[in-house]
């Protein structure tokens, strides 16, 4: 439950961010079932299409840089060790 609620509330912070987003949110209709519903109303310059992939597509580039910085860090620390540190 604290997963989807966690990533759920992240694509709506994540719609919010784009300027032609008005309104953004999610429920979710019963706790035993794995189903959301997302409401999304834009400005006539996009479509809630368009405005949920970008930002999911946007989400993927941050967790894929978080991603790279953590193995970044995890090697750095492991080398470090290696030399004795």
């Amino acid at each position: 439950m604290l997963h989807h609620s966690l990533s759920n509330a992240r694509i709506t912070l994540q719609l919010h961010r784009d300027p032609n987003v008005l309104f953004a949110g999610y429920k979710l209709p019963h706790p035993l079932q794995y189903k959301i519903i997302v409401r999304i109303h834009t400005t006539s310059q996009s479509s809630p299409t368009q405005a949920y992939t970008q930002a999911i597509n946007d989400l993927d580039k941050e967790l894929e840089y978080l991603k790279q910085a953590f193995e970044d860090e995890k090697n750095r620390y492991e080398d470090m060790m290696k030399q004795g540190f």
